[in-house]
């Protein structure tokens, strides 16, 4: 059976100015006209800032659906995930200070949920990250989770990540996210505590479990920015 290929995710269009219209004796109809083909041909080529992810896909909150391999070349697709309760996706890249010094509450959550249906995948959408540079970390740091490789970038882009040690926690049943945002508050840029005050991830997988209002159901994230490379523009004739 043809397995289905990750998709880059065309990034989804801001109209923030709308051009005005061409000077001279236009008809006001005319006019009016050409402003809405022009913000209809703008959304449906899906024109847009190489460095600014896109949002969700079409249908508001629902994640699109990808199969990548890990560092381990398992093949990981997130549809096929129907019998879990949830999907934890947390972004990380190689040298990542703040993922480094969060494996071990990652670690500590994956066991903490596994047998209530809840499945933790590391993506890492570092384009120079390859698959032995991230075994090579995951042996270093005794990261036992799946990496998926987002070579691509396209998963990053779907979901709108910009940097790493962000979860983004995905409901099966619709494939809706249900929180989105920092582990906990334990790191910082350069500050660290020696226990964490309020552990977001945590609370909104034990609410989502429980059939409860996630609340936040989004944090700020504090994490090494991820940089998407600009994809290579064809000459047109």
């Amino acid at each position: 059976m043809r397995q289905p290929q990750a998709v880059w995710q065309r990034p989804a269009v801001a109209v923030d100015r709308i051009p005005d219209s061409q000077t001279g004796k236009m008809h006001c109809n005319r006019g009016t006209l050409r402003l809405l083909t022009l913000i209809i041909v703008c959304l449906s080529a899906g024109l847009g800032r190489a460095d600014a992810p896109s949002r969700m896909g079409r249908e508001a909150g629902k994640v699109e659906n990808f199969l990548l391999l890990d560092h381990e070349g398992k093949s990981r697709e997130l549809y096929r995930q129907t019998s879990a309760r949830a999907v934890v996706l947390i972004f990380t890249t190689s040298g990542c200070p703040i993922i480094e010094k969060s494996t071990s509450t990652i670690k500590a959550l994956r066991d903490q949920f596994a047998s209530r249906g809840v499945v933790f995948w590391l993506v890492d959408s570092n384009t120079d990250d390859d698959a032995k540079t991230v075994r090579e970390e995951a042996r270093n740091f005794a990261i036992d989770l799946p990496v998926l490789l987002d070579h691509t970038q396209s998963v990053a882009r779907s979901v709108g990540a910009t940097r790493t040690a962000e979860a983004f926690c995905i409901e099966p049943k619709s494939w809706k996210l249900f929180y989105r945002g920092a582990i906990d508050d334990r790191l910082g840029y350069g500050t660290e505590k020696q226990h964490a005050s309020h552990a977001y991830l945590e609370n909104a997988l034990n609410n989502f479990l429980a059939g409860k209002k996630i609340k936040p159901a989004r944090t700020e994230v504090k994490g090494c920015l991820i940089h998407f490379e600009t994809p290579v523009q064809t000459e047109q004739k």
